[in-house]
C-alpha cells in the first residue's frame, strides 16, 4: 500500500510502525537526531528511533520518553519568545503516546507483509492537500489542523494521528523546517492506516 500512497501523495511518504520487530534491516542511527529529521532519512532509508537516539525535547515529550512540560514550557518559551502561558495552554491539547519502545520509519512495500504500518506522515504540496480534503468530507472525516508553531511533527502529526487516529495537518515549526527537510512550498500531512486505505477508494 506504501507505493500507492507515495503515487497519490508523492515521494515524500513515511510509512511509520510504532514497536515492531522487522525482518529486513533497518537503520538504527547511533548518533541522536530529532524525529523531524528522522522522518525526512526514512524518505530514503528506513531507520528506527528508540530512547538511546531521540535527542530533541519536545519529541522525547510526545512519544513518551520525556514528561517535564514544565521544563518544556520554559525551553520552547526561550527559543521563541513566546509567552510560557501560551505555550502551557498548547502542550495541554497537544497529545503524548505512552508505551513505546521504539519507532520504525521508511517501512518499504516489502516490509508491510510482515509490518503493517500504524501511519504515513508525509510532506506534501498543497494542491494535495486540497484534493484530501474534499475526499475526506465524502467520509464525513474532519482533519486536526492544530495552530501551534512548535512540536509540529512529533506532537501535532505523529502523536495526534497515532493516538487520536485523525488525519492530522501542520504547518511546520521552526525546528522542523531547519532540521527535518521540509521544503518552502510543503505541508506534513498524518494518515491513519485505516483511513489511507479509505481513501484509496478516491484515487483509482
Amino acid at each position: 500500500m506504501t507505493d500507492r500512497i507515495k503515487q497519490i501523495f508523492g515521494p515524500k511518504c513515511s510509512a511509520i510502525n510504532i514497536n515492531g520487530e522487522s525482518n529486513s534491516f533497518i537503520n538504527i542511527p547511533s548518533r541522536q537526531m530529532t524525529l523531524c529529521e528522522a522522518v525526512d532519512q526514512s524518505f530514503k532509508v528506513p531507520v528506527r528511533l528508540n530512547r538511546n537516539n531521540l535527542e530533541c525535547p519536545g519529541a522525547r515529550r510526545s512519544v513518551g520518553f520525556d514528561s517535564d512540560d514544565e521544563q518544556l514550557m520554559k525551553e520552547i518559551s526561550g527559543h521563541s519568545h513566546i509567552s510560557e502561558s501560551y505555550i502551557n495552554t498548547a502542550l495541554q491539547t497537544i497529545p503524548a503516546i505512552t508505551g513505546i519502545r521504539h519507532i520504525n520509519l521508511g517501512l518499504t512495500e516489502s516490509m508491510e507483509n510482515y509490518l503493517q504500518p500504524d501511519l504515513y506522515i508525509m510532506y506534501v504540496q498543497p494542491f494535495r492537500i486540497t484534493d484530501l480534503m474534499h475526499n475526506l468530507a465524502k467520509l464525513e472525516i474532519r482533519p486536526s489542523i492544530p495552530s501551534y508553531s512548535f512540536l509540529s511533527v512529533c506532537g501535532n502529526v505523529f502523536a495526534n494521528c497515532y493516538l487520536n487516529q485523525v488525519v492530522s495537518i501542520s504547518f511546520g515549526c521552526p525546528e522542523s523546517r531547519n532540521h527535518g527537510g521540509i521544503g518552502k512550498n510543503e505541508i506534513v500531512l498524518g494518515l491513519p492506516f485505516k483511513i489511507a486505505f479509505e481513501l484509496l477508494q478516491f484515487y483509482e
